[in-house]
């Protein structure tokens, strides 16, 4: 039987992938078993529309909260090349669901109604060591146990049933000492050499197994003030989200030209498949 988690795998790294290399097989099964589309043919594009509002009603994965926070905070309240967004930011031993970059770093924790709540004081504890604003967006489920459980500066959003975003509590801008060693372990190092450059105003050449201890000493003298704005600054540089290619995708996959790596050959495939469309005996015949 086929149920929202398998109509959830449309929105994967492996399927949003495989669509682009002209792999329909997972794409035509949901069209006929799941999601059933009133009239034929039918775009390519609606059909991950219909089943990202399949979702909104009854499925709200990790995706589709990102895919909210892509849409309603980063793409309608930051403009364009002025700010970045990341997924899956790695922060010592955690990853940050989501980082908006623009004149403060705002990291966003998600809490689904499927996730549980045992590993949130931690992830926090390492989010506030490095980012200007920390908040949880969470499944009204858990919004009473989640005001209990974050420290005093991180906010808290609601994903409401209808599908907005209502700020529960307001974040608290952090200005506490940044963790440098957290901070470096979490760039790479085109990125960290960026910027011990910019705060030394050295050109630094180096061995690359020189270059994690110089450029973490410089850090480490370095106020947490100068620290955050560089660390802004050569996120921004180095990681710049590819607006082009967002604004060619639908509502329902935005979040996926943030999240995935997607080669640019497929990115032009995909943005080719999205504008055509399918006939029922195509599905019919392929399976």
């Amino acid at each position: 039987m086929i149920n929202n988690k398998n109509i959830g795998q449309l929105f994967t790294s492996q399927t949003i992938n495989a669509v682009a290399d002209g792999d329909f097989s997972l794409l035509h099964e949901l069209t006929l078993t799941a999601l059933t589309p009133q009239f034929f043919p039918i775009k390519v594009s609606e059909i991950f529309d219909i089943a990202f509002t399949k979702l909104s009603k009854e499925y709200k994965s990790e995706y589709f909260f990102k895919s909210i926070i892509a849409n309603e905070v980063f793409l309608k309240k930051h403009k364009k090349n002025k700010a970045v967004m990341l997924s899956e930011f790695r922060v010592g031993t955690n990853k940050a669901d989501c980082i908006i970059l623009n004149g403060l770093s705002t990291c966003y924790e998600i809490k689904t109604e499927l996730d549980n709540l045992k590993r949130l004081p931690e992830q926090l504890e390492s989010y506030i060591s490095l980012f200007d604003k920390v908040y949880v967006v969470a499944a009204k489920s858990h919004i009473e146990k989640i005001i209990d459980l974050v420290p005093n500066a991180v906010g808290i959003i609601e994903l409401t049933q209808k599908n907005t975003l209502k700020e529960v509590k307001p974040a608290l801008l952090i200005n506490t000492t940044i963790d440098p060693k957290l901070m470096i372990n979490s760039m790479r190092i085109a990125e960290y050499k960026h910027m011990a450059e910019q705060i030394s105003g050295e050109n630094i050449d180096l061995p690359n197994m020189d270059m994690y201890p110089y450029c973490l000493k410089i850090f480490e003298d370095t106020a947490s003030d100068t620290l955050r704005k560089h660390f802004r600054e050569s996120l921004k540089k180095h990681r710049p989200n590819d607006f082009a290619f967002l604004d060619s995708l639908p509502r329902s996959l935005k979040s996926s030209a943030i999240s995935f790596s997607i080669t640019q050959s497929r990115q032009r495939s995909l943005t080719k498949i999205l504008s055509s469309y399918i006939e029922k005996d195509d599905i019919c015949t392929s399976l």
